[in-house]
């Protein structure tokens, strides 16, 4: 008797080995090569692994991963009672809760603080940007020193847990999405904790990128691009049809051999859905949004990334990071400012980091969508606390701040204090992977892991969640 597999008419063998020699793969014909239907089937099989331990009190997050390390002086911790080498080289402001002062340039987010919670305690030891970058988005250090961008052995990053664990066939959108660019240090290639590490490729993010010719004359919009959904140059829309009928046709003579499971067919099918999916394309077109939308965000690539996340999150996605990073692609962006401090801040950072952020938190709560996305914000770390004469602050992990909002987090509330001159933790100290663990218990992501034997170890012995934090 012929082998299950080995039998059948010669044309169907012939079409067998087209199979297997992809020329069928519909993520083949993405302009990155990204294997779509893999991609799919990871997400599939995320939903079966073990939820978190306890109940999710956010069902979603969007990360704004300030790269480059933001000074807490500048933004959200300024000391103005402090000597004048170390306080903030900027006024300060009240804010719309009685007692919180933030920088003078962020008056539209001060104007939201009574949505949020200050973290004025954050610290680790690590104060390179590869190692900031991997063990702020991991809680790992890389072995053989810390400062070194990512590698095959990293542990995933928040976003990667994400795209493991929150995973939804239904919302017909990938759980965890990238953008515009990667975080880095110099363009030296991607930092750690960027993706899926250790847990494989197939649970890194999708990303979504600025065209960097659209960021080269002042002034003009971003353009957004999906290199994963777009098809090479040479694909012509008429050419995919063909090619899913050729698909059809093979799915329909193979239903009959497959072994018990979920037929990988499914996910070619779901990959050409995406591949042309209007409802994709209209996630993905933030010009949709009315101009004063735009215009409120910031018609730069970090204030509509912003508008991108809401609009992601709106139609199913569940993380979004949106990283304010340090990168070859556009200058005056990095949050590095160990020179020409109070240029940069004033004239580039401070203003989109205001009305981008300030613009999210307001358009989430207006539209009820606050209570359950949760909205970090963070750098790698903080600066030094004696200032330059140029307003520039060196690297400095000891001590660094962060905002989270909405998503089952406290309203109007500071959790931490830092001493006189925001030098190091005076109360409540809040090392990195508090931070990690606390974002991962309000989405429900598992804090622990399971070995082959079933054994259950934590990620991170020791650390737990900042309970305090937590709305009830």
């Amino acid at each position: 008797m012929r082998n299950e597999f080995g039998g059948g008419c010669a044309a169907f063998r012939r079409l067998q080995r087209l199979h297997r020699r992809d020329f069928l793969r519909v993520g083949a014909l993405s302009a990155l090569g990204l294997d779509l239907p893999t991609f799919l089937a990871a997400q599939a099989r995320a939903s079966d692994y073990l939820a978190g331990g306890e109940r999710a009190r956010a069902k979603a997050c969007i990360l704004l991963f300030l790269s480059g390390g933001p000074s807490q002086l500048e933004t959200f911790d300024p000391k103005p009672e402090a000597p004048s080498e170390y306080r903030t080289i900027f006024e300060t402001i009240p804010s719309s809760v009685p007692g919180i002062f933030l920088c003078e340039h962020l008056p539209d987010v001060a104007r939201q603080a009574h949505r949020v919670s200050l973290i004025r305690s954050a610290w680790h030891r690590y104060g390179g940007h590869f190692g900031g970058h991997r063990y702020a988005l991991s809680g790992h250090a890389a072995p053989g020193g810390p400062d070194q961008p990512s590698r095959p052995d990293d542990k995933p990053g928040l976003i990667g847990h994400a795209a493991r664990h929150l995973a939804d066939r239904r919302a017909g959108l990938p759980a965890a999405i990238m953008l515009p660019w990667i975080a880095t240090d110099q363009g030296g290639g991607a930092s750690g904790g960027m993706g899926g590490g250790t847990l494989g490729r197939q649970f890194d993010p999708l990303r979504v990128e600025v065209d960097p010719r659209s960021l080269e004359r002042p002034g003009a919009t971003p353009v957004f691009r999906i290199p994963e959904f777009a098809l090479q140059p040479d694909i012509s829309p008429g050419r995919l049809d063909h090619r899913r009928e050729l698909l059809d046709l093979v799915e329909a003579q193979r239903q009959d051999l497959l072994a018990a499971g979920q037929d990988m067919g499914t996910y070619y099918h779901q990959a050409y859905d995406l591949l042309t999916s209007e409802r994709i394309k209209e996630a993905f077109d933030q010009e949709r949004e009315p101009d004063r939308l735009r215009d409120r965000y910031g018609k730069n690539a970090f204030g509509l990334s912003c508008l991108l996340g809401r609009r992601l999150v709106e139609r199913g996605a569940r993380f979004i990071q949106v990283n304010f990073a340090r990168t070859v692609t556009q200058r005056s962006y990095g949050w590095d400012t160990h020179d020409k401090g109070a240029e940069t801040l004033k004239d580039h950072l401070l203003p989109k980091l205001n009305a981008g952020l300030a613009s999210l938190l307001a358009d989430l709560a207006e539209r009820g969508m606050l209570e359950e996305t949760l909205v970090v914000a963070m750098g790698e770390f903080g600066r030094t606390p004696r200032v330059k004469r140029d307003g520039g602050r060196d690297h400095w992990p000891q001590c660094y701040s962060l905002l989270m909002a909405g998503g089952g987090v406290k309203a109007g509330f500071v959790y931490g204090r830092s001493d006189r001159t925001a030098a190091q933790p005076a109360q409540d100290p809040v090392e990195a992977r508090e931070i990690l663990v606390t974002i991962m218990t309000l989405l429900g992501i598992p804090t622990f892991q399971v070995d082959l034997q079933g054994r259950a170890a934590p990620l991170f012995e020791g650390v737990d969640p900042l309970r305090r934090l937590f709305a009830r």
